[in-house]
């Protein structure tokens, strides 16, 4: 039996808590706010599963054992927070995400169903494309309701044994030696110290990763037009449409339409910048990219503006960094949430010496 102390109660934190207590290991988990926290990029009301992931061929091969890893998670929960709309790639022009996408799954195997745009148009009624756009569809896929699931593995891991510190602020680790230091000056040493700290790293470990670029990202809830509530509903959630980085996720149980734009990112750092917005301002900037391919389009409301801070570099790619007593889990982008149990069972699997951890990294890394 060994101590695992882990900074962030976010998707990674708990699920490596999680992962840590069912090897039977002892558990310490450090958050500088609530349990959950609301405003760690983990908490929100939904958040996307998909096969769909372009040209990253490693990505859309963890997708299966992520599922995998998420039953486990349904398990011990005691609930299924998760539902199967299905996910839709909507292609605009040659080789762009959606055609990718398509290729992935031919090359690895993954189901799927392409549909002309009058199909597309079908099973999205509210919809309008332009000739010769076209969709690839795949299950499962949904939303993921974040919210109930932090939640739930809070109070699982709590349950069971974990040592659960809200309003912990870390000020200093020492990832060598497996230490971290509270604001007090008491410390905290683990056989192992996860650091899963988020946006929040630069600051905590500005040594290391003082220069690393965070992004906040606001994601707007919408109110669509009444004859369209129902065709929202029962749509699959779109993954792209075209290459402008648009996606949506369908209101199910009560947690509304959602609909996000990438490039809508800006740099950002939530300890300088905070977690306010401009509801009508920051809503049409979202709102604004999708309206070409809206029906009825002017009649959509947004009605609330979800915050969120990730650090991301152009690759993209998950990050993992040993050294001595100490794992950093870091670039996780708005990407990690789907992968935060499969990645907390694999990290334990690690340290109890099923795999090294530069196989792990090149593995979180998509290779």
């Amino acid at each position: 039996m060994a101590r695992v102390v882990i900074i962030g109660a976010g998707i990674v934190g708990l699920s490596v808590a999680r992962a840590a207590l069912k090897r039977g290991h002892d558990v310490h988990l450090l958050e500088q706010g609530e349990v959950p926290n609301p405003h760690s990029a983990s908490y929100d009301r939904h958040r996307m599963i998909r096969y769909h992931y372009g040209a990253a061929l490693g990505y859309t091969r963890m997708v299966a054992p992520a599922f995998e890893a998420w039953s486990r998670v349904w398990e011990d929960i005691g609930s299924e927070e998760f539902e199967d709309t299905g996910a839709i790639s909507i292609s605009l022009e040659a080789g762009d995400y959606a055609a990718k996408t398509l290729e992935a799954f031919r090359e690895i195997g993954i189901r799927h169903e392409v549909l002309d745009r009058n199909g597309v148009e079908r099973l999205c009624p509210h919809l309008q494309l332009p000739e010769g756009a076209w969709g690839v569809t795949a299950s499962p896929g949904g939303p993921l309701f974040a919210g109930r699931i932090v939640t739930g593995l809070a109070r699982w891991v709590t349950e069971h044994g974990a040592v659960v510190e809200g309003g912990c602020r870390i000020a200093r680790v020492d990832q060598e030696r497996g230490v971290a230091v509270r604001a007090d000056g008491s410390a905290v040493e683990g056989d192992m110290l996860v650091i899963a700290a988020g946006a929040w790293l630069p600051a905590l470990m500005p040594q290391h990763y003082g220069e690393a670029a965070t992004w906040r990202q606001g994601l707007c809830y919408i109110e669509p037009p009444a004859r369209f509530t129902q065709s929202w509903r029962d749509a699959p959630a779109i993954v792209t449409l075209g290459d402008h980085a648009g996606y949506t996720l369908p209101d199910r149980r009560g947690a509304g339409l959602k609909f996000g734009h990438g490039p809508h990112r800006r740099r950002a750092r939530p300890e300088v910048d905070g977690f306010g917005s401009d509801l009508a301002a920051e809503g049409e900037a979202i709102l604004a990219p999708f309206r070409p391919y809206l029906r009825d389009a002017e009649a959509y409301r947004p009605t609330r503006i979800q915050v969120g801070y990730y650090v991301l570099d152009p690759s993209r790619r998950f990050r993992l960094d040993k050294a001595g007593r100490g794992l950093v889990v870091t670039n996780c982008d708005g990407q990690m949430f789907k992968f935060g149990p499969l990645l907390g069972e694999r990290i334990m699997a690690m340290f109890d010496g099923a795999e090294s951890a530069s196989d792990l990294a090149r593995w979180a890394a998509g290779y």
